[in-house]
């Protein structure tokens, strides 16, 4: 008896349901596996440092081959990339676009970002870790150069915000647009790092919130009042 087109359409069908099926099951494993290596590679850049933790440790923490591990990430620097765009603050991402398409009001902007990326990390283990691992006092050669270029690429973001605000006449006299970039990102560097090693001895997020403000109080571009001018002369 010669099959229906009927029947050949129905074994068609379930053929191909059956390879959606496996490569949706294949696609998630291969998801789980990139999971469980970033994990097990923050796991030991945290306790080990990023020089001393090699992609052979992470693999055999991680429970996956090196092939598995390549498969994946080409190197540890496209590990630390990895992990640091799983715990990218979106107020990182918000400046990074303002800065491409400029604002309004760039120091308001830059004020109300590191506000509220202080109350993020307050809660955040993750970005906490992530930024202990950033400041890791044994990175190796490898780990050096990507912490040097996600730093570097920061302090252009927040530099092109601030010239952004000096080309408005927002920026106070006093600074230099580099200056005021050096003192903001001095400044969320020094609380993060000093809640961390403090053991979070203080309210990160409100007593971010007055220094920050103060601070950009302190960069704001103040005319001088008509009156206090002709006194002045």
């Amino acid at each position: 008896m010669i099959p229906s087109l009927h029947t050949y359409t129905h074994v068609c069908k379930e053929r191909q349901q059956l390879m959606e099926i496996r490569m949706r099951r294949s696609k998630e494993d291969a998801e789980q596996t990139r999971q469980a290596i970033l994990d097990a590679a923050e796991e030991l850049f945290c306790s080990l440092g990023v020089g001393a933790s090699t992609l052979e440790k992470i693999s055999r923490r991680a429970g996956v081959t090196r092939g598995a591990l390549y498969w994946h990430f080409k190197d540890k620097g496209d590990l630390l990339q990895a992990l640091h765009d799983r715990s990218m603050p979106v107020q990182v991402v918000l400046i990074e676009t303002a800065a491409k398409t400029g604002h309004d009001d760039p120091l308001g902007l830059l004020n109300t970002a590191a506000i509220d990326m202080l109350l993020a990390f307050e809660k955040d283990p993750q970005q906490q870790r992530m930024f202990a691992i950033m400041n890791s006092h044994s990175p190796d050669e490898e780990g050096s150069a990507w912490i040097a270029k996600v730093n570097g690429d920061l302090f252009r973001t927040l530099s092109t915000l601030v010239k952004q605000a000096h080309s408005k006449g927002q920026l106070s006299e006093d600074f230099q647009p580099k200056e005021a970039a050096v003192i903001m990102l001095a400044t969320v560097n020094g609380l993060l790092n000093e809640w961390l090693r403090s053991g979070k001895s203080f309210p990160l997020a409100r007593l971010g919130a007055k220094i920050i403000t103060r601070q950009t109080e302190m960069f704001r571009h103040s005319p001088v009042p008509v009156g206090r001018r002709a006194s002045i002369r």
